[in-house]
């Protein structure tokens, strides 16, 4: 998927091993494999609601594409255990770290000869897990997301279908506004602080929180323990909230860079409904999701903004609804 270059669809690759017969029993699930965790949302005609799971992450960028395919198919396994005999299974999977056309059509084909013995027909797509954000959001209808998550992207849809990203790079490269990036500012405030910076009340949470209170704790902490940046980022947020004057403007620095971004996607495009759909997990602490919101009111005044309540699960399970029709 291009970042800031000539319109593309979406990319998905789908395989299927037979046709759906009228009197099919289909069994629909949707995957979100993200960077911390992959979630499933299944249904079918005769299942009494939706069923939903939740795993490791299964990232192939990080966790390798054996992996991924391990993860994704045991979750479909499981939830399938319960419904056999199953006539035909759709399968549509928003993957974090497989953004380019040929790791979803490795993925997608690997999935698909995996599942194969579990159900006498199987589709399965993949596309990026921004892609079924936009679903969740607006359907197959235009509109922009905006996702903080462990990492973060903006990605929109135009009224032609044409999909549009800015940012997704990984935290290595990019990521303004995620969970890592918050987390990972933290802590630098926190070396900062120990250096005879800017005090703040991170230092004592984050030495409470993890037992790291001075030089060589931190270090050993972050270059040899190797903790999840992005969990410190609620710290950085509560601090900010109880008036933490360097949390918050660390905070002001990383929504003003997510917005930077959607500045660059609407710069390339007028063809885009006007409203904003924030998901993720960092948009469901309030406190973060009205920085952004504001900052956002202040670049595009124009345009609503809403936080999705929903998982971006419910766009995966909704494609994979439509690979059949």
């Amino acid at each position: 998927m291009a970042v800031g270059g000539a319109p593309a669809r979406i990319p998905r690759f789908i395989f299927d091993t037979g046709p759906l017969s009228v009197s099919a029993n289909p069994f629909f699930v949707g995957l979100d494999a993200g960077g911390s965790t992959t979630l499933l949302l299944a249904e079918c005609e005769e299942c009494p609601g939706r069923i939903d799971r939740h795993g490791p992450a299964a990232n192939p960028q990080r966790v390798g594409m054996d992996q991924s395919v391990q993860v994704l198919s045991a979750l479909v396994q499981k939830t399938l255990r319960a419904q056999r005999p199953v006539d035909h299974l759709s399968v549509c999977a928003g993957v974090a770290g497989a953004g380019r056309p040929d790791e979803q059509q490795a993925l997608a084909d690997r999935l698909r000869r995996t599942l194969g013995d579990d159900a006498r027909s199987v589709s399965v797509e993949v596309v990026h897990d921004a892609c079924i954000a936009l679903d969740a959001a607006f359907g197959a209808e235009s509109g922009l997301v905006v996702i903080a998550g462990t990492g973060s992207v903006v990605l929109a849809r135009t009224r032609g279908g044409t999909a549009r990203r800015v940012g997704g790079w990984g935290h290595l490269l990019g990521d303004p506004g995620s969970g890592y990036a918050v987390g990972q500012a933290g802590l630098r405030a926190v070396a900062e602080a120990l250096d005879g910076g800017a005090d703040t009340i991170l230092r004592p949470r984050v030495a409470e929180e993890y037992g790291v209170d001075e030089r060589a704790a931190l270090i050993h902490w972050v270059y040899q323990d190797r903790p999840p940046l992005q969990d410190v980022a609620p710290l950085v947020i509560e601090a900010s909230a109880d008036g933490d004057t360097v949390a918050t403007d660390i905070l002001t620095a990383q929504v003003n860079e997510l917005v930077r971004q959607v500045e660059w996607l609407l710069g390339e495009t007028d063809d885009v409904a006007p409203r904003i759909a924030l998901l993720g997990g960092m948009l469901q602490n309030e406190h973060y999701a009205a920085a952004l919101r504001r900052a956002l009111a202040d670049r595009v005044p124009d345009w609503s903004v809403e936080v999705l309540r929903h998982e971006p699960v419910v766009g995966a399970l909704r494609r994979a609804r439509r690979l059949d029709e």
